[in-house]
């Protein structure tokens, strides 16, 4: 697994003399090898999809074992033909953490509009949810989360002012989960899923300023599940 930079000063690598560069090089090399772990790839097949990418600029196996091994430099031509068989970018390798974007604040009290299409400059920010979590193979890709900040006091005691919670747009949904729903009129609403009666019982996480909601069992496919709160 990749590991942060404070796991790496655990291990004593600052000790040792090394330096900053050296340290994002050990980076690197251990989120390459998460990379072919998750491909279920050995050296070789790392090596053979490279020369299949560039016949001319291939890497033998060897010279690709002794640079994962930090005992020789890459050049960056060779690391941005690892980054691409790998289906990253460099700049992706020395990066420890995956931008989730924060797309909406919501509160119990006020209307909240369900982030269908985001442009950029309506982004409220990002979480940074670190690789080591987000390249698990049971979590889903980063490319279906969105972040959303809660407003106020109106979801507690469950969920506080300020926590933010990454979430899966649609997705597996089991009685229990914490979803997001949007009605027609486009608002959203945070909840706990139960079934109820052959429709979905959205459950209010504070019944002093949400009721429960009946939803036609039909929607379940568009609501979308929280799968994580940053505490803060």
């Amino acid at each position: 697994m990749l590991k942060t930079l404070n796991s790496i000063k655990s291990k004593n690598y600052l000790d040792r003399g090394l330096t900053n560069w050296h340290i994002i090089c050990v980076m690197i090399n251990e989120r390459i090898r998460t990379l072919m772990r998750a491909r279920g790839w050995k050296i070789k097949d790392l090596a053979e999809e490279i020369e299949r990418l560039s016949p001319i600029l291939k890497i033998h196996p060897s010279q690709l074992s002794r640079m994962l091994a930090g005992k020789r430099q890459w050049l960056m031509p060779h690391l941005e033909l690892v980054a691409k068989s790998l289906g990253v970018q460099v700049g992706d390798l020395a990066d420890q953490t995956v931008a989730i974007p924060i797309v909406a604040e919501i509160s119990a009290t006020q209307d909240c509009s369900y982030p269908y299409n985001i442009e950029e400059n309506e982004i409220l920010g990002y979480l940074p949810l670190p690789r080591i979590i987000a390249e698990k193979k049971d979590w889903p890709m980063a490319e279906e989360l969105y972040g959303i900040r809660v407003k106020d006091e109106s979801f507690s005691p469950v969920i506080s002012k300020g926590a933010e919670l990454i979430v899966q747009r649609k997705g597996e949904k089991r009685e229990g989960d914490l979803v997001i729903y949007c009605d027609e009129s486009n608002k959203m609403y945070l909840g706990r899923l139960f079934f109820h009666d052959g429709n979905l019982l959205l459950r209010s996480l504070n019944p002093i300023t949400q009721k429960d909601i009946i939803i036609p069992r039909r929607l379940l496919s568009s609501m979308d599940r929280i799968i994580a709160q940053l505490f803060i």
